[in-house]
């Protein structure tokens, strides 16, 4: 299991290596395309001051609660949900957190607040589209969507 574990580490480190040096995915594989959104995403939150605690944190308690991004805005822990989406899909990223989705990252943002010690007494929760060209020559657009409201009273 661990040779796993580093095998994927060292793919994960050559995929963000190789698109820090500007070569771009094909866009065709779908995890690959979530990788490279991720990627897009720390490094987009990054220049915007935020400091990246976790990268797809997982809840001890269940390994299937896993939040894309916990990151600090200056004194604000912000959860941050990643969509990446071809540029012609039909629904943009933030239209696709469905119900189940959204109960799902409140179930994982609980865990988080409740498995972690000395957590910031203020949060947010901020969605960060990135939509793929559908060819190498476009390129990526990132938006960056702050403090949304996703938890409906029928959720809680």
């Amino acid at each position: 299991m661990n040779g796993v574990n580093n095998f994927a580490r060292t793919r994960k480190y050559w995929e963000c290596l190789k698109w820090t040096l500007g070569v771009k995915p094909t866009f065709q594989n779908g995890k690959e395309n979530g990788e490279y959104g991720e990627w897009l995403a720390r490094k987009y939150l990054k220049n915007k001051g935020f400091v990246v605690l976790y990268s797809n944190w997982r809840s001890l308690s269940d390994k299937r609660n896993e939040i894309d991004l916990i990151c600090m805005d200056q004194e604000m822990l912000v959860f941050v949900e990643v969509r990446a989406r071809s540029e012609n899909s039909f629904t943009t990223g933030f239209e696709s957190l469905n119900k189940r989705k959204r109960t799902a990252l409140l179930r994982t943002f609980k865990a988080y607040l409740r498995e972690m010690q000395d957590c910031p007494p203020s949060y947010r929760f901020d969605v960060v589209e990135i939509d793929l060209p559908m060819s190498g020559n476009k390129n990526v657009k990132v938006f960056h969507h702050e403090n949304i409201a996703i938890f409906h009273e029928s959720l809680h």
